[in-house]
């Protein structure tokens, strides 16, 4: 029971880690390397944008399972990346994650700078082949326990076709008038016919007078050489203190061949501010993309956005990533 359950629940804690090479495995323990090379570059208008320039990063990370007995087994990971700017002493180092966790019969309890329990449907459409566009649906890194965040108290369990995720970001803030904690919950269903079902909310107080919560939906469908995915969120008061949000992702990808895919996201947010009405459009763009694969290491990806907001240029996006 616990070797089927370890297989079941453990890729969803290290689903980005498909291409880890195994450093060390005996009877009860392993320890897994993984890493990522990407160097881009972002070509925009008269206008440059922020994300014009430079765009390479290093990544490494770690992850390890020991055996404690044959209903209990304990694991961990740890993930660095290293962003390099334009100058040598510019370059930035980061930790996006590091967590340690228990797998039982019951399912996986981790905690640490981890993913929160909304990423299981705000993934679903996060699927930009450069590094620079999507994930615009109000949600991310160090936002209230959605991202990855730290003192993030998780639980991970899959029951059949059904994923449920459950999160916890502790509090942490210095002032008694403010609050980091968060909780979250997901759940994602699997259809007998490809389609995939998925929701989450997410909750949080941040000051004493007011609350902050956001509501997901998430939808993919693949037949043959075609991937359709959709989600939806509505915030409030999630994107800031009396600024409520709807934003929403569609994607479409076309695989052309073994090594050739190519795929088109569309996503949009806009803002509304509670005390005056007044909408703004935050994002409104349509992303053009294509990947090449070397293979299973290497990819080419290069992508193509048309800005919808006003003042905003268009730009595009060339880059080479290599993974192990």
């Amino acid at each position: 029971m616990k070797k089927s359950l370890l297989a079941l629940v453990l890729p969803s804690l290290f689903a980005s880690t498909v291409g880890a090479v195994e450093v060390y495995n005996d009877d009860n323990q392993s320890v897994n390397v993984y890493g990522r090379a990407y160097a881009g570059h972002d070509f925009s208008g008269e206008d440059k944008n922020a994300n014009y320039g430079n765009d390479t990063y290093i990544r490494i990370g770690a992850k390890l399972k020991s055996d404690i007995s044959e209903s209990l087994s304990v694991f961990a990971r740890y993930e660095l990346q290293w962003d390099l700017a334009d100058g040598e002493k510019q370059d930035k180092t980061k930790t996006r994650l590091a967590y340690v966790g228990l797998d039982s019969d019951v399912g996986a309890f981790s905690f640490g700078r981890q993913y929160g329990a909304v990423s299981l449907v705000s993934d679903i459409t996060d699927t930009a082949y450069t590094n620079a566009y999507g994930g615009n649906l109000g949600v991310g890194k160090d936002h209230d326990g959605t991202g990855r965040d730290n003192s993030l108290l998780k639980y991970s369990n899959k029951f059949g076709a059904l994923q449920l995720d459950a999160s916890y970001r502790l509090d942490d803030a210095q002032s008694d008038a403010e609050s980091d904690a968060a909780y979250g919950l997901a759940a994602a269903y699997e259809l007998d016919f490809c389609l995939t079902l998925a929701a989450g909310f997410n909750g949080s107080s941040p000051t004493d007078d007011y609350d902050a919560s956001i509501f997901l939906l998430g939808a993919s469908y693949k037949t043959g050489p075609v991937k359709v995915a959709a989600t939806f969120a509505q915030g409030s008061e999630f994107a800031a203190q009396n600024t409520d949000h709807t934003a929403y992702e569609l994607t479409v990808e076309y695989k052309i061949s073994k090594q050739l895919r190519a795929q088109v996201l569309y996503s949009a947010q806009e803002l509304e501010d509670n005390t005056t009405s007044v909408t703004t459009d935050k994002v409104d763009e349509l992303v053009f993309g294509v990947r090449y694969d070397f293979n299973k290491s290497l990819r080419s990806v290069a992508e193509y956005r048309i800005n919808g907001v006003d003042g905003m240029d268009d730009d595009f996006h060339l880059a080479a990533r290599y993974s192990f």
